[in-house]
C-alpha cells in the first residue's frame, strides 16, 4: 500500500510539473526572412478536435479500456491498481496494452486480423488527432511526426515497466500478477511435500 501511495504521489507531482510548464511564457523564436512562408497559414477559429477533448481522450481512454477488459475477462485487482498508475500514458500505451491482452504477437493471436485491428485502433485515433492539429494549422507535420515518435517511445517504456514483452506467452498478465502467482506456488509446494510425507510417518521396517 505504501508503494502504491508513493507511485501515485510521483504521478501527481509529474502532472503538477506539466501544468506549471503549460503556464510558462513560451520561447520567442527569431523567424528568418526565408522562413516566413512557413507561417503564412490561415487562422482557424474552431478546431476539428478541441484541446480539452483531446486531453480527455488521451487521459481517459486507457482507464476505460482496462475496465472494459476487466469486465470481459475478470481481471484481478492488482491490474486495476496499475490502471491508475498508467492512466496518463495515452493512446500509445492503450495500443500496447490491447496487443498484450489479445496476444497479437504470440502463437495464440498471430494471424488473426481482428485482434491486430482492435489493438491498432487507439493508435489510429492518435494519428487522426495529430492530423487534425495539422489541418487546423496548429502544428507543422514535423511537430506531429517527432511528437508521435517521442510519445510511442515513452508509452512503450511505461508499458514495459508493468508488463512482459509482447512476444511473451504471459504478456496478458502484469508483473504484479505474475509475482503473486509465483509466491502462491512457492507457498503451496511445502504443503504438498508434507502431504506426501504424512502416510510414511510411523511406518517401520519389519523383519527381513
Amino acid at each position: 500500500m505504501r508503494e502504491l501511495a508513493i507511485e501515485i504521489g510521483i504521478r501527481v507531482l509529474l502532472f503538477g510539473v506539466f501544468v506549471f510548464t503549460e503556464f510558462l511564457d513560451p520561447f520567442q523564436r527569431v523567424i528568418q526572412p526565408e522562413e516566413i512562408w512557413l507561417y503564412k497559414n490561415p487562422l482557424v477559429q474552431s478546431d476539428n478536435i478541441p484541446t480539452r477533448l483531446m486531453f480527455a481522450i488521451s487521459f481517459l481512454t486507457p482507464l476505460a479500456v482496462i475496465f472494459v477488459v476487466k469486465i470481459i475477462r475478470r481481471t484481478d485487482k492488482t491490474e486495476i491498481k496499475e490502471a491508475f498508475l498508467v492512466a496518463f500514458s495515452g493512446l500509445g500505451f492503450t495500443t500496447f496494452y490491447l496487443a498484450g491482452k489479445l496476444h497479437c504477437f504470440t502463437e495464440i493471436g498471430r494471424g488473426k486480423s481482428w485482434r491486430l485491428c482492435a489493438a491498432i485502433l487507439p493508435l489510429y485515433c492518435a494519428m487522426m488527432i495529430a492530423l487534425s492539429r495539422m489541418c487546423d494549422y496548429k502544428h507543422h507535420w514535423q511537430d506531429a511526426f517527432v511528437g508521435g515518435i517521442i510519445g510511442l517511445i515513452f508509452a512503450y517504456i511505461c508499458y514495459r515497466q508493468h508488463y512482459p514483452p509482447l512476444g511473451n506467452t504471459a504478456c496478458h498478465k502484469s508483473y504484479v500478477s505474475l509475482l503473486d502467482q509465483n509466491s502462491v506456488k512457492k507457498e503451496e509446494r511445502p504443503t504438498a511435500d508434507n502431504a506426501t510425507g504424512l502416510p510414511l510417518e510411523g511406518i517401520t521396517e519389519g523383519p527381513v
